[in-house]
């Protein structure tokens, strides 16, 4: 029980990262497809990365 909802809160807190990253990206004029699929996959270290390279 405490795994699943260790990956469902993990998937969702993704989730949440990529759409701000994306509305934040679009805001910018940034395309925002590959910082998408980098904090879907990597979490807070994509976000970093996008916020360090804005």
């Amino acid at each position: 029980m405490n795994r699943t909802r260790f990956l469902v809160v993990t998937a969702a807190v993704h989730l949440l990262l990529a759409a701000w990253v994306r509305r934040d990206a679009d805001a910018r004029g940034i395309d925002p497809s590959p910082w998408d699929a980098v904090t879907l996959f990597a979490g807070v270290v994509g976000v970093a990365g996008y916020r360090r390279s804005r």
